[in-house]
């Protein structure tokens, strides 16, 4: 059944009505454009997320994941070679470590770019704030701090590039995309190759990817750069990616209620986390996570033959009307229910504990040392994207 509301121009300007009308009418639907089932209301995605017995990692060579990242990568395995790589990463982002360095991570960076955009009473606080504060920390937090913010960036777009156009996105140049991303590849492996070679001759624990490297492997045993570099371009692109634009989507919201506005420039640090936590609800930023069928499967009527590729469509689960009052409205002050951006267990986001401690500080500061922040009236917030979705322009004014 092909469905004329859902074709690849509307997904990539606004994926919302189009996500609102197949929960209505077909909550599981094969899409031909990605060829795989959406699943789109949010008991539904938890059914299939929470099932791994039955869903499991999408590591197919035909998706638009495996051009851009390659395979095997932490989101692709299973089994104990994931559970012993996620040790590496998790052991240095859980809760209490991130709390000990978050502040010395992220506060000098957001104070840099603050104090260069102060003067200017205003900017796309997208690009020129929020964007270049996530990619200088995870960048500096994986242990690249001698890598130009102009490569990190790069990494970041080329990668997003190619995954929206294996989505669809109508690129007028597909090739140009990937030879884009050839060349950023590349760079990454300098660079990569560089940091790497730098940890097995003096191990550094300061760095997200020492722990990597030498993390739930047993001893005098490391993991190969080879083995490494798909699971490196996944933390490169959701890593760079989440915290700036979830902070960008909060401040979106924020800024388009005047209520909510107000509330946040008199009481920043106290309204700071929810904000943050109700941006990550209303857009977010990585809006769909795909598992396989290892054996037929009926959801909500519709069989899922053994083999298929499923989209479990977090962004569409996280505006769900059956779980969500009002659930379009940004609303920072609504009854506080668990959403689904940061996906399922055991493929949970590591970096979650990081990434809400990072917009924690940076919502802070914005409201805190921006006098009377407010949308500019003359110029379009714009958001693009499904599978990965944020505000892309965002101008504001503030008092100089």
């Amino acid at each position: 059944m092909s469905l004329d509301y859902l074709n690849p121009d509307a997904l990539f300007s606004d994926p919302y009505p189009v996500f609102a009308r197949l929960r209505q009418e077909a909550p599981v639907h094969f899409y031909e454009g990605t060829h795989e089932f959406l699943v789109t209301r949010y008991d539904d995605c938890r059914a299939v997320g929470s099932n791994d017995k039955v869903f499991g990692p999408a590591a197919t060579e035909g998706r638009p994941e495996f051009r851009v990242m390659g395979t095997p990568n932490v989101l692709t395995m299973s089994g104990e070679s994931h559970q012993n790589l996620r040790k590496g990463i998790d052991a240095i982002v859980d809760q209490p470590h991130v709390r000990g360095y978050v502040d010395q991570l992220t506060r000098p960076v957001v104070q840099r770019f603050l104090d260069e955009l102060k003067p200017k009473g205003e900017a796309n606080l997208t690009t020129e704030l929020f964007e270049p504060i996530s990619v200088r920390c995870i960048g500096d937090a994986l242990g690249f701090t001698d890598t130009p913010l102009e490569n990190l960036y790069e990494w970041f777009y080329a990668m997003a590039d190619g995954l929206a156009l294996g989505a669809g996105a109508p690129f007028p140049d597909p090739q140009a995309v990937w030879d884009r991303l050839d060349r950023t590849n590349a760079d990454i492996n300098k660079h990569f190759g560089a940091l790497y070679e730098a940890c097995l001759a003096k191990p550094r624990p300061q760095a997200i990817t020492n722990h990597i490297i030498y993390g739930g492997m047993a001893d005098g045993k490391v993991r190969s750069f080879e083995e490494l570099l798909p699971t490196m371009r996944v933390i490169f692109l959701g890593g760079f990616q989440e915290p700036g634009h979830a902070a960008a989507n909060a401040a979106a919201g924020l800024l388009a209620d005047e209520g909510q506005r107000n509330a946040m420039l008199e009481a920043p640090e106290d309204l700071a986390m929810k904000a943050f936590d109700e941006g990550l609800r209303w857009i977010a930023p990585i809006g769909v996570t795909p598992r396989v069928a290892s054996e037929d499967f009926e959801l909500n009527g519709v069989r899922i033959p053994a083999g298929s590729t499923v989209a479990i469509v977090m962004a569409s689960a996280n505006r769900d009307e059956s779980r969500f009052d009002n659930p379009d409205k940004f609303d920072m002050f609504r009854k506080k229910k668990p959403h689904l951006t940061f996906g399922f267990r055991p493929h949970f986001c590591s970096g979650h504990f990081l990434s809400r401690a990072m917009g924690e500080i940076i919502m802070t500061e914005v409201f805190k040392q921006l006098p009377n922040i407010r949308l500019d009236p003359e110029k379009e917030v714009v958001a693009s994207g499904w599978r990965f979705r944020g505000v892309k322009e965002l101008h504001a004014k503030w008092d100089a």
